[in-house]
Order: structure tokens, then sequence, then C-alpha cells
């Protein structure tokens, strides 16, 4: 809870301190996790959405990166994927999204 009314306050000053910096850092550290867990169900729903879902979690830890890259500051930085690097990155998806695993439920 106080990390989310740091969050806030800082957020409306638009400031960048190293207080906000340990923040997004663990914001993207736990960001990252649930990638990594949506990764495991990707390939378990309906097959004509596993490129798209694929497509979208690259894209989102490529703009995870982009945020380490200008120094977490995503307050006055915007953090995007560039145009080129967008289509380059839709092939390694479709591979990916190709890959058919399986859960054991028991």
């Amino acid at each position: 809870m106080h990390s989310l009314v740091y969050a806030t306050k800082m957020c409306s000053l638009g400031k960048v301190t190293d207080a906000w910096r340990e923040f997004m850092k663990e914001q993207i550290t736990r960001a990252r996790f649930y990638f990594n867990l949506a990764e495991d169900g990707a390939s378990q729903i309906h097959k004509a959405s596993h490129w798209p879902v694929w497509s979208s979690l690259l894209l989102y830890r490529k703009i995870l990166d982009a945020i380490e890259d200008n120094d977490y500051d995503n307050l006055t930085k915007r953090a995007f994927v560039g145009r080129i690097e967008k289509p380059v990155t839709l092939p390694s998806a479709y591979s990916s999204s190709c890959i058919v695993t399986t859960f054991n439920l028991h």
C-alpha cells in the first residue's frame, strides 16, 4: 500500500527519483512474472488466438525493456516498440504460437 501511495505522489509530481526507480523495478519484475505465467496458458487457448496472444506477450516485454532503457522514467519519456521492431518480432511470435504444450493437471 505504501508503494502505491508513493507512486501516486511521484506520478502527480512527474519526478523520477531513486525510490521511483526501485518501485518501477519491482513492478517490472512482477509484470515479467505474470508474462511468464501467461506463456504456460497461451498454447492452451483456442488455436486461432495463439499468434495474437504470443505477439502481445513479446511486444509488451519489449515495452518493459524500453522502460528500463529509459532509466525507469515512464513519467516524462514514452516507452514503446518501434515501427521496424514490431514486424520483426511477429515471426518469432508466430513460431512460439505453433509450439503445442500440454499441462499435467494432476
